[in-house]
């Protein structure tokens, strides 16, 4: 696969994501995600699974709102980085809540129909604009 298809195929595939965080459809969003998805903090720490993943799978968090700008792609080999800031806005017990953050995902090409999957997100505080 080249860079322009797996960057293509990239984009797709988080389309589809947003889409499916957006209508709560929680199989529509596993098609998207490695069986052994892992989150990482500002520090670089290994969170495993994410609580807001957890709470929105579970349907005690909604997400009402994404936007993203500033997107940025690095291929190399089987794999992409995708960076953007990213806004949120989701709803949960203690209301609506809006959170800016900058958000780093490794997407790895797989056998699936989609060819890839995202198997790391990694979470930085938003950047300084």
């Amino acid at each position: 696969m080249t860079v322009d298809g797996i960057e293509q195929r990239t984009a797709r595939a988080e389309a589809g994501l947003r889409h499916a965080l957006l209508a709560q459809d929680v199989e529509a969003a596993r098609q998207w995600l490695s069986p052994s998805l892992f989150f990482t903090d500002a520090a670089g720490h290994w969170q495993g699974a994410h609580p807001c993943l957890e709470a929105w799978a579970a349907r005690r968090l909604r997400v009402v709102a994404i936007e993203q700008s500033a997107i940025e792609y690095l291929a190399c080999g089987q794999l992409l980085l995708a960076a953007s800031d990213v806004s949120l806005t989701c709803i949960a017990d203690g209301g609506e809540q809006l959170r800016r953050l900058r958000l780093l995902r490794v997407w790895a090409r797989c056998s699936s129909p989609a060819g890839v999957h995202l198997l790391s997100v990694g979470m930085l505080p938003a950047r300084d604009t």
